[in-house]
Parts: C-alpha cells; structure tokens; sequence
C-alpha cells in the first residue's frame, strides 16, 4: 500500500500578549518514516516479505513517497524564504533542494532510489530547521515586537465610551463665540455631560498635564512613531506628566475649561507635529460598549 503524507499543519510564533504569526508547514513526521523504511536492508526486507514482485511495489512506493517528501521540502524552503522576508532578512542563496523547474537542465532520466531520495531529504532538513530557529524565528519575533508597539501607537480608539456626539468637526468654522470671522479648528468636539470618564486612545507618555487659557486643564500624549494626542477644556486631569498609559486607561474628565462655550471634549491628533483630521483615525459612528 502507498504511503500517504499527513495533512499540513500550523505553527504559531509569537510573543506574549503580542498578534502572532501563523505558518502552514508541511509535516516532518514523513521525513522520519521514510528515513527509518529506507534504512532496512535491501536482503533482510526481501527475506521478510519473501515475494520479490511485493518489493519491487513497495521499492517504487518509497521512492514515489521520497520524492514528495523533496517536494514538500521544496515547498519548505519557499515558506522560509518568506519569512525571511516579512522578518527583513536578506535573501538567501539556491538550497540544495531547490525545485530543478527553475533551473535549465537536460539528459536522459535515470530515477534516483529511494534512499538516495531520503538521504538528500535527511540533509535538508536540519539546514531548513537550523535557518527556522537561529535565524528566522528570532528575527519574526522581533518584526512581531515592532509591529505590536506601532499598532499599539494608533491612536484609533475612541477618548469616550458610548456613542460620540460631535458638535464641531475638524477645519475651518464659524468663530463659537460670536462675529462673522472664521477661525482653524485643529480637532474634534463631543458634547457630553461634565464629568463623563475620557480614555488614551492609544499607548503613550504623558508629556503635558496641565492648565493653560485656551485649552484649559488639558493633556497631550505622546505614543511614538510621531503621533500625539490632545485632550482639552476637561474638568479634572487623572494623571501627570511622564505616567506611562495603555489604550483605553482613564485619563481625566470632560468639562468645560478655558476656551470654551460648553461642556464637550476637544480632541486632537497630531502626527509629526501637524493637526490632522482625527475621523482618519476614529470611526465615530460605531458605538463602544
């Protein structure tokens, strides 16, 4: 009877608390059986299975299954490579096992045996695992560790629970405070009871808690990757300067502090230092639990 390959299956790397990455690989076990059948003795299996037509079926069966162990392992090295990129390692040079379609070649076909077949696979295989661990392995988890801290320097949660009540959009409005003059509005305004709980919407530094005449008791955030937030006009600041803060921590209250026609919060997003509009970031029309 033929051997058949296992299904694929999936390895995930990762780090803790971090979004891992999950790799479809092709199944070694079936390196190592063939391996084990590829060792007996040519005379010894004869003399077991005592039919030489048997063997000759089971010889071509080892040596069809070895040459799909070459291809997995083909397939393999493509998957590594891969990885070598998304991690940022430089490309490596042709494997040894590399598939003889992307290469030119000629001459008359002689099939390899099967232990031949197995012998190479044998070979390969620690190669492939050593590149996996040593190399590959180590830098994804660094690329992960990267990619994790941007995502988490987003500022793309929202600063308030609940649905987000906008009473003044991001650019150029009417003066608030009466006359027929137009002024720059480098955030957004929510509306909402004093005291209501506003959140970081992204991990950050706190560089500025404090009091200040147009934007009153107010806070800036610094979450990296040249993104600052801003937090004004609220009725009580929850933290200092230099407190390190996760999304979603509580960081004040909404009020309506120094330049101000109401309670609301004036919320701002700033990236290499230049207001931008915070819907890029927000989907304000979606409600948060």
């Amino acid at each position: 009877m033929r051997l058949r390959l296992p299904r694929p299956y999936t390895i995930l790397i990762t780090r803790t608390g971090e979004t891992p990455i999950a790799i479809s690989l092709r199944p070694f076990p079936i390196v190592l059986v063939g391996l084990a059948l590829s060792s007996l003795p040519v005379v010894w299996v004869a003399k077991l299975i005592g039919d030489n037509e048997q063997l000759t079926q089971r010889n071509e069966n080892l040596t069809e299954t070895a040459s799909e162990v070459l291809l997995e392992l083909e397939t393999l090295d493509s998957e590594v490579e891969d990885l070598r990129e998304r991690a940022g390692l430089p490309e490596e040079g042709t494997p040894p096992s590399q598939s003889v379609l992307e290469r030119s070649q000629g001459g008359i076909e002689q099939p390899a045996d099967a232990e031949r077949l197995f012998q190479m696979a044998q070979t390969r295989l620690p190669q492939i695992d050593l590149e996996l661990e040593a190399q590959v392995r180590p830098a994804l988890e660094d690329t992960l560790a990267e990619e994790s801290a941007r995502a988490a320097a987003l500022p793309n949660a929202k600063p308030l629970k609940g649905n987000l009540d906008v009473s003044s959009e991001f650019g150029i409005r009417r003066n608030p405070f009466g006359g027929f003059n137009y002024e720059m509005h480098s955030g957004i305004d929510f509306r909402g009871p004093v005291g209501t709980p506003v959140y970081a919407t992204a991990d950050g530094t706190v560089i500025r808690a404090e009091h200040s005449g147009g934007y009153g008791k107010h806070i800036v955030i610094d979450h990296g990757y040249d993104y600052e937030t801003l937090y004004a006009h609220l009725s009580n600041i929850q933290v200092q300067t230099g407190d390190r803060i996760k999304r979603g921590d509580l960081i004040g209250a909404l009020g309506s502090t120094g330049r101000s026609s109401g309670p609301h919060l004036h919320y701002e997003v700033h990236r290499d230092h230049k207001p931008i509009n915070p819907r890029y970031y927000l989907r304000i029309e979606e409600s948060v639990d």
